[in-house]
């Protein structure tokens, strides 16, 4: 049991290993790096979300706030993803024009999820697009829904900073590392 600190662990535990140079690993710089990024971009959202419930919804430092956050995005899309992507853009549209076309080839899964998203974001649209065309308040929009959990301050924070967080990974999420 006696010897430095660090030794006492290892008398215990069978598999821990002494401390020689060799066994220790250590996380390179990009880890670390990417780790931080994560970490600042964590406290950027919450920070700015707190700030955004702090504001009313129909001020101009809110709209300029949204409008600030959706120009940083695209910036930073272009930025970040510029050569980044595996193919180009006509390969892309030309590459799901060929699977649509033999949807009958593909997984069953892939089918099912994409025709119950289509069938979602159809049923949004149309439900929207409805509720305008009526005005009925007997078919309200989303936005009156929305305005009730962004009308308290809380709610608002946190609609805006799950805005942010489906916005990053919209626009991070599938790029990948260098092009393959």
């Amino acid at each position: 049991m006696g010897g430095r600190p660090a030794y006492r662990y290892a008398a215990f535990v069978r598999t821990s290993r002494l401390p020689n140079r060799s066994f220790i690993h250590r996380p390179s710089g990009r880890t670390s790096r990417s780790a931080v990024g994560f970490a600042l971009l964590v406290a950027g959202v919450i920070a700015l979300s707190a700030w955004q419930a702090q504001l009313s919804r129909d001020s101009a430092g809110a709209h300029w706030g949204v409008a600030l956050v959706v120009l940083g995005a695209v910036v930073s899309a272009i930025i970040l993803g510029r050569r980044r992507q595996s193919r180009t853009t006509a390969a892309w549209i030309a590459g799901n024009i060929r699977a649509v076309r033999s949807w009958r080839s593909q997984p069953v899964g892939a089918v099912i999820s994409t025709l119950v998203w289509t069938v979602v974001i159809a049923g949004v649209v149309g439900w929207d697009l409805v509720s305008f065309i009526y005005q009925s308040p007997a078919l309200p929009t989303l936005s009156y829904f929305i305005g009730h959990v962004t009308r308290y301050r809380v709610g608002r924070g946190l609609f805006f900073a799950l805005w942010l967080v489906v916005g990053v990974f919209l626009v991070s999420g599938w790029r990948t590392e260098t092009p393959r």
